[in-house]
C-alpha cells in the first residue's frame, strides 16, 4: 500500500523535480512567510539581505526633505534555479541565465543537483558573473538536494510544534530519497516520542502508529521520553494488522512473513494496550523490534520533539558499529539538539 505524498513520485525528469522543488518552497511560504525567508537565508548563509516580509515604519526621514508619516516596503529579489538530476550544467549555459535579472533587486542564481561544482569551477563562475555584470552583483550558489533537505530539517527542528511544517519536512525528505536525489543510509534511527505508552513499548519491544501515517525507511527505532532516546532496537518486522476476539489477528500488510513468535507477541501487545485504553486493535502499523537495548541519547536544547525525529547515525560515528549494544553504549556519550 502506497502512502500519499504531496510530491509526485512517478516521474523523475528534471522538469518534474523542479516542479516539486517549487512546490515545496511555495508550500513553505504558505505555511508561514517567515519560515520561507529563514529557509532561503539559511541556504545562502545570508542573514540580512533576503527579505520577503514587509517592513512597517512610521515617521521615516524623506532623505533629508521632511518626514514620512507611514512607510511600507518589500525588498525586491529574484531567484533563478537551474536543475540537474546528477550532473552539472555547462558553465556557458548557466551564465546566460543571468540575463533575466533586473537592476534593482537582490539576485540569486542557484544551481541544483546531487553534486556541487568544484571550488575552481565556482570561482570561475563568480568571476565571469562579475565580468559580465559590472553594474550589479549576482550571488551564485551551487546547492545539492541534500542541502535542501538538511535546511528544511533544521527549520522544522526550530519549530517543532508546527505540524504542517513537520509534515512538509517528512514528505520532502522521503521524496528526495525515493527519487535517489541524495545518498541513502543503512543506519537511520527513527526516534518516536512516547508518553503513557512508554512501559508498554519497552515490555513488548514494539511501537505502534496509525497505518495512515507515512514514514521514510529506517533501520533502528528509538523510544524517546524525558528529553532522551531511552531505548533502541533493530526493526525486525513492520506489520499492519487488526485484531478481535472472534477472528484473532488479521494481517493486512507485512514487510517480512510473520513468525509465530511475532504474531503471539503482537497479539499480547495489542491486548494489553487495549486494556490500558489505547484502542490499537484496528487501523494501526506495528514496528516489532529485536536486539532491544537501553541507552541515553540526550537532547540538549529546550523542549521536546514533535512525534518523530530521524537521525543518520553516520553523522555520529566515524564507523557505525555492527552490534546494536555497542551503538547503544556509545550513544550515551553523545547528544543532539
Amino acid at each position: 500500500m502506497s502512502i500519499l505524498n504531496q510530491f509526485q513520485t512517478y516521474s523523475q525528469g528534471e522538469n518534474t523535480v523542479t516542479n516539486n522543488i517549487l512546490l515545496m518552497l511555495s508550500n513553505l511560504y504558505e505555511i508561514n512567510p517567515k519560515y520561507y525567508e529563514e529557509y532561503i537565508r539559511g541556504l545562502t548563509e545570508d542573514i540580512d539581505r533576503y527579505k520577503v516580509i514587509p517592513s512597517f515604519l512610521q515617521q521615516v526621514s524623506n532623505r533629508g526633505n521632511g518626514i514620512i508619516d507611514g512607510h511600507i516596503q518589500i525588498h525586491a529579489s529574484k531567484i533563478i534555479i537551474e536543475t540537474k538530476l546528477h550532473g552539472l550544467e555547462w558553465i556557458d549555459k548557466l551564465l546566460k541565465y543571468s540575463d533575466s535579472f533586473d537592476e534593482n533587486e537582490l539576485k540569486l542564481l542557484f544551481h541544483l543537483s546531487s553534486k556541487r561544482y568544484s571550488q575552481n569551477q565556482a570561482k570561475e563562475i563568480n568571476n565571469r558573473l562579475k565580468e559580465n555584470n559590472v553594474n550589479w552583483k549576482i550571488n551564485f550558489h551551487s546547492l545539492t538536494y541534500q542541502d535542501l533537505v538538511d535546511q528544511l530539517k533544521e527549520l522544522s527542528n526550530n519549530y517543532q510544534f508546527e505540524s504542517y511544517l513537520q509534515r512538509l519536512n517528512e514528505h520532502f525528505e522521503s521524496y528526495c530519497l525515493r527519487m535517489r536525489l541524495m545518498p541513502e543510509s543503512n543506519h537511520v534511527l527513527r526516534a518516536m516520542a512516547c508518553g503513557q505508552s512508554f512501559d508498554l513499548n519497552i515490555k513488548h519491544k514494539f511501537y505502534f502508529d496509525l497505518a495512515s501515517r507515512g514514514y521514510r525507511d529506517f533501520n533502528y527505532l528509538g523510544i524517546y521520553k524525558w528529553k532522551s532516546v531511552r531505548f533502541i532496537g533493530k526493526v525486525e518486522n513492520v506489520i499492519i494488522a487488526n485484531w478481535n476476539e472472534k477472528e484473532g489477528l488479521i494481517i493486512l500488510e507485512e514487510r517480512h512473513p510473520s513468525t509465530n513468535e511475532q504474531k503471539e507477541r503482537l497479539i499480547n501487545a495489542i491486548k494489553e494496550s487495549n486494556e490500558n485504553g489505547w484502542g490499537i486493535d484496528n487501523g494501526h502499523r506495528f514496528f516489532l523490534l529485536k536486539d532491544f537495548q537501553e541507552t541515553n541519547f540526550i537532547k540538549t536544547t529546550p523542549g521536546g520533539i514533535f512525534r518523530v525525529r530521524y537521525f543518520n547515525l553516520e553523522n555520529y560515528f566515524e564507523k557505525v558499529p555492527k552490534k546494536i549494544k555497542k551503538i547503544a553504549d556509545e550513544l550515551k556519550s553523545k547528544s543532539w539538539k
